[in-house]
């Protein structure tokens, strides 16, 4: 969903990043029960014994990708929170040089200090717009990783459901681990589309 447009750029580019950081925990929760998932797929493996051979192996690639994804995650959870706070010093950047602005044009730019402190202000804002705009290069990149992963998940959870159909028994236990699958990965791929489309608003603040 857009976020609402603000008429300060600096309190929409915060508002963004704060969505991002929220929408995180959605993606690191269904990660972990994904991992969870491979777990408990591989004891109603076992106990199928030969009937559930190959969907055995494919538990251990289930473990894989949700240990990559938690990772990977965790990694996005670190840089979002940095760049949260260079949304939060951005912001108070932006306050400072409108102040100082004000400051500058009640002495008609003749108080060299103003004028000097301003203009650092200035400086100190386009600074903190081009380390935004850096870590969101690297938040886009870690983003379309897990969406990779999550690509191989839906696979896996396609190849999974013709091994599940083989267990006799333990056909229906193995079948809902593949549905459980395929309907995380998309629930991850859901949450990814949205921090995506709401980085883009962001790049096109920061443009």
């Amino acid at each position: 969903m857009p976020i609402k447009a603000q008429q300060n750029p600096e309190i929409s580019c915060f508002v963004i990043v704060a969505t991002v950081v929220a929408q995180l925990d959605v993606i690191l929760v269904e990660a972990k029960n994904l991992s969870l998932t491979a777990k408990n797929a591989r004891v109603v493996a076992i106990r199928a014994g030969q009937s559930a051979l190959g969907f055995k192996s494919i538990t251990n690639f289930i473990d894989e990708f949700s240990a990559r994804t938690i990772k990977t995650t965790q990694d996005i959870h670190n840089h979002s929170h940095l760049l949260f706070k260079l949304a939060l010093e951005q912001l108070r950047a932006s306050q400072f040089k409108n102040h100082m602005g004000r400051a500058n044009e009640l002495t008609d730019g003749k108080n060299a200090k103003i004028k000097q402190i301003n203009h650092l202000a200035n400086s100190q804002l386009r600074e903190c717009w081009s380390h935004l705009g850096s870590e969101m290069q690297s938040l886009t990149s870690q983003f379309e990783e897990i969406r990779q992963q999550m690509r191989a998940a839906e696979y896996i959870a396609v190849t999974s459901r013709v091994e599940a159909s083989q267990a006799g028994e333990y056909c229906d236990s193995l079948e809902s681990v593949s549905d459980y699958i395929a309907s995380a990965a998309l629930r991850i791929k859901t949450a990814i589309t949205i921090n995506l489309n709401t980085l883009s608003q962001l790049q096109r603040i920061i443009k």
